[in-house]
């Protein structure tokens, strides 16, 4: 199986059921730690602006590369 390419400065939507912290479903997107092509990666909590998930800002979190869905926008940082 080919392992999509994912970017750092880009901010993904989790595909339907696949938010990490369902109590604060703002938090519906995510931010890849590290550029790179993955099965399995470390991501950012974040929103569809790139604020970090406040429980989960001191460290990214594993993700599944079939978690994520489309682009919704840029991380400026």
């Amino acid at each position: 199986m080919k392992q999509k390419f994912f970017s750092s400065k880009l901010i993904y939507k989790a595909k339907r059921g696949q938010i990490y912290d369902s109590d604060k479903p703002k938090y519906n997107c995510y931010m890849p730690a590290n550029s790179g092509s993955y099965s399995l990666f470390d991501c950012w909590v974040c929103d569809e602006h790139g604020n970090i998930h406040p429980g989960y800002c001191n460290s990214p979190v594993p993700v599944s590369a079939d978690q994520l869905g489309q682009v919704v926008g840029e991380h400026a940082g």
